[in-house]
C-alpha cells in the first residue's frame, strides 16, 4: 500500500493542515516494512495557500493512506467516502511517523 505524508522538506511533518504541504514523501508498506518510492511537490503550493482535496487527489491518487499533523474533517470524511485512509499523527518528523503509524496499518 502506498502512504503519502504531508511535509515541506522531506523530514519534518507539516505543522499546518495536509494541503498546506508543500512536498508529499511517498513510502510503500509491503510485509511490515517501509521502502521511500517517491517525492511529490504540491503543484498547488505556489499558486494557493490550501489546496482542496479534490486538487490533491489529482497527484496524490494512487495513496492508500494520507497522513498528517492535521486535516480538515470534511477532507477527511471524501477522502474515506473516496476509499482512502487518513491518520493523524503527533509525530514531529516523517521517520518518528513511519513508527507512529506502523501499529495502526493492516495490509
Amino acid at each position: 500500500m502506498k502512504i503519502a505524508f504531508g511535509t515541506n522538506d522531506g523530514i519534518f511533518m507539516n505543522e499546518e493542515h495536509f494541503g498546506h504541504s508543500k512536498l508529499y514523501v511517498i513510502y510503500d508498506y509491503k510485509d511490515g516494512e517501509f521502502k521511500k518510492v517517491e517525492e511529490i511537490k504540491n503543484p498547488y503550493a505556489e499558486t494557493h495557500m490550501h489546496a482542496k482535496v479534490e486538487e490533491i487527489k489529482e497527484f496524490l491518487g494512487h495513496c492508500d493512506v494520507w497522513v498528517g499533523k492535521s486535516m480538515g474533517k470534511a477532507s477527511m470524511m471524501k477522502l474515506k467516502d473516496w476509499g482512502y485512509r487518513t491518520l493523524l499523527v503527533e509525530a514531529d518528523t516523517v521517520e518518528e511517523a513511519l513508527k507512529e503509524i506502523s501499529t495502526k496499518l493492516v495490509e
